[in-house]
């Protein structure tokens, strides 16, 4: 292929435009499509795509030309349109005036020939697309400098998209050779190679049907489809293809390079294209998909892409107060499944709220449910402010080194509190609450409290003043080797947090934050990297303000293990806390088993939330029993077989299961736990061993029998094999 120059052209949209959404919404009104398919939301919605599908273009494709992107005089906030690389190109420069507005992308597509910089060679992709791999021009057009047609087996759905193939597969047949082999196909959906002049000439062989299309300003059954470019290069120009596997087929191919998700795919995004490296990729908003699968894909796109470009503006983000005076700031920050247990701590607080001060309550969240919200603020009182902030874009604009990794307990709105300082700098105090809290009396006393020259007021985590114990040894090393906190004791929850917000250097602290998120291997990632944030710079308050019951139900010798003072201090807490936080897996919304868990119910008893809290609670009791149960089988018949089995993890479900089976299994060797105080014990018959003695033992195969966080547990296992030279060991979960 000689040198050529390639461009790269969007389509984008920014449909949260309220211009945009009167004009598309009168359109499709006159057009009597409001609530049809043509009109469903995936058709137009910002996710924030287009940042990380040119982030995507700059890490894996930096020799492109020329970006143009495509749009109805809109520009992303963030993009800085003076870059040299960067053309906005508007839809009337390109589409006939009586055309305008158009809300058809297939419409809009059919005139980016127009575009007069353009290139001969280009490529076109919508935002949804990315180069997740590196790639090179030859990827995309061949000896010739034609381009590389990229073809699937057509799927058998009848949806809008392969009615307008097929409708454009028949008209091609009947106006040019037919081609068996392209018969039964559709576009790969992914970035595609084109020749301007090309598509002219296939415009001027179809000019009636292009016209029809470019006037449609919704999609329609019968007009026109893109696949029609594809057909013309194959039979005019003799173009190459090559035909791809459907994405299910490809994920058992030993190298693939394209892979194609709807948006709420339950695969994990990261994972898929960390293990596959695919060349291309494309995530397609459907009408299955909600503004919460939405939200998440930022998350992923944000890890995937995270390399900020210098085309992308940095974004201001701050938070004023809602009120004038005599006030009280108060942050939380939840994904939308927490907003019904939100509402008992809300409640808690209203009932001990004083009447003459105001509540500004400011909730982080990057999707909340709008009905959730309306039963929320439903429920306030009028001295009491309610509202929630998105700051996930300010985040990625301006950290977009910090990975904000999520697991299933945890989701990425844990790291919002971390960034209070720096979108809130107008506020002098600003109160943190977790969501699993309930408020047991006034606030008032906290909020005026002297800061002492300290940055904030927190509470001291009870687990770091037991790290002299060996069965913490482990999280010990963790303090001082990665951590590098000095006094351990001081170690705080961040549940409960008090923010002197004037005595913080912002553009300090925003350094100093940047440098806490490359620390590897935090273990509460939000509350590590705020102990390593102020650590010396906490005024360490007694544990009644934030009281965390689970801990003292599940350690009961917990007072004869530390020191007198600090057993003096949780004593006190126990007899009268004033914010209690459930911080246990046994939370008073699924379990009686946590202190205190009375208190909840009978704030979350006025609430428009109960009865859905109740329902939740029964299907979760249920759901759980099903899955032990399913835990249970599993694991009984994982063990029957000649092979040597130990079991890792001497837990409360692996006691069980021996116990409701009567488990006397030969081949089962034993019982392998990190806690040396177990060793020498036994369950029925089955003796407790070290990890050490994993090389005496030599079995055949490792089951975890740790329930939560098993696939964690089982890499860690991994770890420690490779680590002791341990080979021809298969490390199973249940």
């Amino acid at each position: 292929m000689r040198d050529i120059k390639i461009d790269l052209v969007y389509l984008w949209v920014n449909n949260k435009d309220s211009n945009w959404q009167k004009k598309k919404e009168y359109y499709a009104k006159k057009s009597g499509i409001s609530d049809s398919v043509q009109n469903n939301i995936c058709r137009f919605s910002d996710n924030d795509e287009l940042r990380y599908s040119l982030r995507s273009a700059q890490m894996y494709a930096p020799w492109i030309n020329i970006i143009f992107i495509v749009t109805d005089e809109q520009v992303p906030k963030w993009l800085d349109i003076s870059h040299p690389k960067i053309n906005i190109v508007n839809h009337k420069d390109i589409m006939p005036k009586d055309c305008i507005p158009c809300f058809n992308s297939a419409a809009i597509e059919a005139c980016i020939d127009n575009i007069e910089e353009l290139s001969e060679y280009f490529l076109y992709a919508n935002d949804d697309m990315f180069f997740s791999a590196p790639v090179t021009p030859e990827d995309f057009f061949d000896e010739n400098s034609n381009p590389i047609i990229s073809f699937k087996q057509r799927t058998k759905s009848s949806n809008l998209y392969i009615q307008r193939i097929l409708y454009t597969q028949d008209l091609f047949n009947k106006t040019c050779k037919k081609n068996d082999n392209l018969d039964k196909v559709e576009p790969a959906h992914c970035i595609d190679a084109y020749r301007k002049s090309y598509i002219k000439d296939c415009k001027k062989l179809f000019a009636q049907e292009f016209d029809k299309l470019i006037h449609s300003k919704f999609r329609t059954e019968k007009t026109i489809q893109r696949i029609i470019y594809s057909l013309y290069d194959v039979e005019k120009h003799n173009c190459s293809f090559k035909l791809y596997p459907s994405v299910s087929n490809q994920f058992f191919s030993d190298k693939i390079d394209k892979l194609y998700f709807e948006i709420n795919t339950k695969n994990s995004l990261e994972n898929i294209v960390q293990e596959y490296r695919p060349k291309l990729l494309c995530i397609n908003d459907t009408e299955n998909a909600n503004d919460e699968d939405r939200s998440k894909l930022k998350t992923s796109l944000a890890n995937i892409f995270p390399q900020k470009q210098n085309w992308e503006k940095a974004e201001t983000f701050t938070i004023t107060p809602v009120f004038e005076n005599n006030f009280r700031a108060i942050v939380f920050s939840f994904d939308d499944k927490y907003s019904k247990y939100f509402s008992a701590v809300l409640q808690s607080i209203i009932q001990n709220s004083q009447k003459d001060k105001n509540y500004d309550i400011i909730v982080l969240s990057s999707y909340i449910k709008d009905n959730n919200r309306r039963l929320l603020n439903e429920m306030l009182p009028e001295n009491f402010s309610l509202r929630f902030f998105d700051i996930s874009g300010y985040i990625v604009s301006n950290f977009p080194s910090a990975e904000l990794k999520s697991v299933d307990y945890w989701s990425i709105e844990i790291y919002y509190r971390i960034f209070i300082p720096l979108i809130m700098p107008s506020y002098e105090k600003v109160m943190y609450l977790d969501t699993d809290m309930i408020i047991n009396g006034s606030l008032e006393e906290l909020f005026e409290m002297d800061f002492e020259s300290k940055e904030i007021i927190a509470v001291k985590d009870v687990t770091a003043q037991l790290l002299h114990l060996d069965k913490y040894k482990e999280r010990r090393k963790h303090f001082s080797n990665c951590l590098m906190i000095k006094n351990e004791k001081d170690y705080f929850n961040s549940g409960m947090l008090v923010f002197n917000i004037p005595s913080i250097d912002k553009s300090q602290y925003a350094d100093s934050v940047r440098t806490a998120f490359q620390a590897e291997r935090l273990l509460f990632p939000d509350q590590d990297i705020l102990n390593m944030l102020f650590e010396g710079k906490s005024k360490l308050i007694p544990s009644r303000w934030n009281f965390c019951p689970g801990m003292f139900k599940w350690n009961k010798n917990i007072k004869e293990c530390v020191d007198e003072d600090y057993a003096k201090d949780i004593n006190q807490a126990l007899q009268e806390p004033y914010i209690i936080h459930y911080t246990s897996p046994q939370k008073p919304w699924n379990s009686n088993l946590e202190f205190y868990y009375q208190l909840f119910w009978q704030y979350a008893r006025q609430t428009p939330f109960y009865e859905d809290i109740l329902f939740d609670m029964s299907k979760e009791s249920a759901a759980k029993a099903i899955a032990e149960a399913a835990k249970f089988t599993k694991l009984y018949y994982q063990i029957q077989n000649e092979k040597k089995i130990v079991f890792w993890g001497a837990s409360i479900f692996l006691e069980e299961f021996i116990k409701k089976y009567g488990v006397m299994n030969t081949n089962v060797i034993g019982i392998i736990d990190k806690d040396i105080h177990k060793k020498g014990q036994s369950i029925r018959q089955y003796r407790i061993y070290a990890p050490e003695d994993l090389k005496v033992l030599n079995p055949d195969e490792i089951i975890i029998t740790i329930v939560n966080s098993a696939e964690e547990r089982a890499q860690e296992v991994k770890d420690y094999l490779k680590k002791e030279q341990i080979k021809n060991i298969t490390v199973k979960t249940i």
